[in-house]
């Protein structure tokens, strides 16, 4: 009896360090992607929009009442506090990205190892590790790896809390838990609602006292999201919902596209794909297995949540990363069972996949982000604001923007939400001493105004990417 117990100690210690070994190699990687790309050749327009956002907010202005703000507020929360802290930088910012995507890491592997076998934790980091988008997802200010790892936290929480079938106060507390984590992921991003499903798969729905501790956890923590960023609740109702509503109205779902965009994620994302969906075969033909259970339900709900999101982004088809991480799991360790699947090739093939994401994924700077950058820090005097058409050359050149004109997305604009009437009354505010001509959206869609602004503005800078630096 004493030499079982002995095994089974040092299976759970080998497991606790292979995981330990791949979240500080993912962490190390992450540090050194952030760190090598101080103005960086990729980014994605959002992340300018984020940290902009963030550094208006830990500045004072408000959010949803001064600052325009399209999403839930919990991580620009968050980033506010990390720019009071260490700085208004794109590597803080993306820096607490990674802190996030380790908390999903673990997340992942708490959840797969409550089947039974702890081996599966191993296993579906492994998965998130091979996939491309998980790794880009890990650095990139957007709100959609925050939000997965809260909602990641959430199902792990209350599968916990379902296995504490004798303890009644113990999984109550649990199940509260997992409310909170729930609650936060929303509040991050509205699409995590979907970690409801697995919630109630994982035995939520069972009886309705655990629905109602449910409910009072992520009313509870949404509720302290919105004091703790000092969000006003019909502002965010605004901007982060209306808004949305009438940008899909101007710009309609478009099937095609959408399934475009799932096939290029399946390609880039082959190992993570193809064992997923493997994992859910197997889990159809062996619904009585929990985790698997649960990650199909979780992957039906981002499915049809991205399906239903209009216009479809890339980024948005990172949401499906955690069930396929999940799945993957399952259907590896039911291979295995069988003995159709040796683990020296797994690994392999793991691999072989981690290495095509890692040149993919290498570092790159723009000589011509910097020299904007490096203009705006000349053209404007530190502390005086100007107006651009992408926030990420304001950010990196260290000049704050209007709190109202964070966002001058594409998606605004089309929708109604940015003005002429509004451009030209930040451009007649004093305050504003510049303006940045960068993504081409200004001359595109607003030309009137960008015709006005090179009269107002009649110093200019040409940048080495074609991009213009006006000011007074």
């Amino acid at each position: 009896m004493t030499g079982a117990r002995d095994s089974r100690s040092r299976a759970r210690l080998a497991i606790f360090v292979a995981v330990a070994l791949l979240a500080g190699a993912h962490v190390a990687w992450q540090g050194w992607l952030v760190a090598a790309s101080p103005y960086p050749a990729v980014y994605d327009y959002d992340e300018g929009v984020y940290s902009e956002t963030a550094r208006a907010a830990a500045a004072g202005a408000g959010l949803y009442s001064e600052i325009f703000l399209s999403q839930p507020p919990l991580l620009i929360g968050a980033l506010s506090r990390a720019f009071i802290m260490f700085g208004p930088t794109l590597a803080t910012a993306r820096g607490v990205i990674v802190a996030f995507s380790v908390i999903w890491l673990v997340s992942l592997g708490a959840v797969a190892t409550t089947g039974g076998c702890r081996r599966a934790a191993i296993w579906a980091i492994a998965a998130a590790l091979s996939a491309p988008a998980f790794a880009a997802a890990s650095h990139t200010v957007q709100m959609e790896a925050p939000a997965e790892a809260l909602a990641a936290l959430a199902v792990a929480l209350s599968l916990t809390a379902a296995r504490r079938t004798g303890t009644t106060g113990a999984a109550d507390a649990l199940w509260a838990a997992a409310g909170a984590a729930a609650g936060l992921a929303i509040m991050t991003k509205i699409t995590a609602f979907t970690c409801l499903v697995p919630l109630v798969a994982a035995g939520g729905g069972r009886r309705p006292r655990t629905l109602a501790v449910l409910a009072s956890g992520i009313a509870a923590a949404a509720a302290a999201a919105a004091v703790w960023t000092g969000a006003a609740p019909g502002g965010m109702w605004r901007d982060a919902a209306a808004f949305h509503i009438a940008v899909a109205r101007a710009m309609p779902f478009d099937p095609g596209r959408a399934a475009q965009l799932l096939r290029a994620f399946a390609a880039e994302n082959w190992l993570l794909a193809t064992l997923g969906l493997g994992g859910l075969a197997a889990v159809l033909r062996r619904p009585g297995v929990v985790p698997g259970r649960v990650a199909a339900a979780w992957l039906l709900a981002d499915l049809a949540t991205v399906l239903a999101a209009h216009p479809l982004w890339p980024h948005h088809l990172v949401i499906l990363i955690s069930p396929l991480a999940l799945l993957s799991a399952a259907g590896v360790e039911t291979l295995a069972a069988r003995g159709r699947l040796p683990s020296a090739a797994l690994v392999v093939l793991w691999a072989a996949a981690v290495a095509a994401g890692c040149v993919a994924l290498r570092p790159a700077v723009s000589t011509a982000l910097a020299d904007a950058a490096a203009d705006v820090r000349a053209a404007i005097p530190p502390g005086d604001e100007l107006v651009a058409d992408d926030p990420m050359v304001a950010f990196l050149g260290g000049r704050p923007v209007p709190p109202a004109l964070c966002d001058t997305s594409e998606a605004r604009a089309e929708s109604g939400w940015l003005t002429e009437s509004m451009l030209r009354a930040a451009l007649g505010d004093r305050r504003v001493r510049g303006v940045v001509l960068w993504r081409g959206t200004f001359r595109r869609l607003f030309p009137a105004v960008a015709g006005e602004a090179a009269k107002d503005f009649p110093r200019r800078w040409t940048t080495r990417g074609g991009g213009v630096i006006l000011s007074r």
